[in-house]
């Protein structure tokens, strides 16, 4: 039903709100309620979609692998390269030591006395040599016997390793020359004792040390070189 505005006493139209003469609230009126919508924030579980998978990486994952094969390999390389070395060195040295005992490298240190005139001395090598004897001189380890005529006779010493320089002499010498005797031997005198070719010299090992009677300038037979390396062997 319509009534007056109270304020201004305009009349009111049916169902109004507000006067439309001063725009005053018409008392008894429902206020107007606003129209919301409301949204749901929360996605459904039907349209919420799934979530994205996350990509491996396959190249790293590869790489890292061939570089531990590589790794892998050139440690089990260097680990074999080091065995077959101490293999090796293992046969160098089990052959050095076969072959030091061979040619005799197992003997006895001479411990004696090293003074190379002390072996023959100058009246013993002229009464061998059946002529004078000036003097007997030291040279390093060897003793230089002065005889008439400008001639001279050297006797030479190796104190040690005898046995093995043997050997390899013996070796060289039968190697020289295919197929000719270059040594003589010369049975009891030391322990073994050997004619240089053309009775140029006489080698002789007494134990560890070796003797070299060098017979070139004084041209001494062989038998006086024999009978002056048994006088030296004895004092050996």
């Amino acid at each position: 039903m319509p009534g007056f505005c109270v304020q201004c006493g305009s009349p009111l139209a049916a169902g109004a709100r507000f006067c439309e003469g001063c725009g005053a609230a018409v008392q008894g009126a429902a206020p107007a309620r606003p129209t919301t919508q409301v949204t749901s924030t929360a996605p459904s579980a039907a349209a919420a979609p799934a979530p994205a998978a996350v990509p491996v990486k396959q190249g790293s994952s590869t790489a890292v692998k061939v570089i531990l094969i590589i790794v892998a390999v050139f440690v089990f390389l260097t680990l074999l390269s080091a065995g077959s070395c101490f293999y090796i060195a293992y046969r160098v040295k089990k052959r050095a030591h076969q072959f030091a005992t061979e040619m005799g490298g197992n003997a006895a240190p001479y411990t004696g006395s090293t003074k190379p005139c002390s072996k023959l001395t100058a009246s013993e090598a002229s009464a061998i040599l059946g002529e004078p004897v000036q003097s007997a001189e030291p040279s390093g380890d060897a003793c230089e016997y002065h005889l008439g005529s400008g001639r001279t006779l050297a006797v030479d010493y190796t104190w040690q390793g005898a046995a093995i320089t043997m050997g390899l002499t013996r070796t060289a010498m039968k190697g020289a020359v295919a197929g000719m005797q270059t040594l003589e031997t010369v049975n009891g005198i030391g322990d073994e004792a050997y004619v240089l070719p053309m009775g140029s010299g006489l080698l002789m090992r007494k134990g560890d040390v070796l003797v070299h009677i060098d017979a070139r300038v004084s041209g001494i037979s062989v038998e006086k070189q024999e009978s002056m390396a048994r006088t030296i062997a004895g004092r050996l």
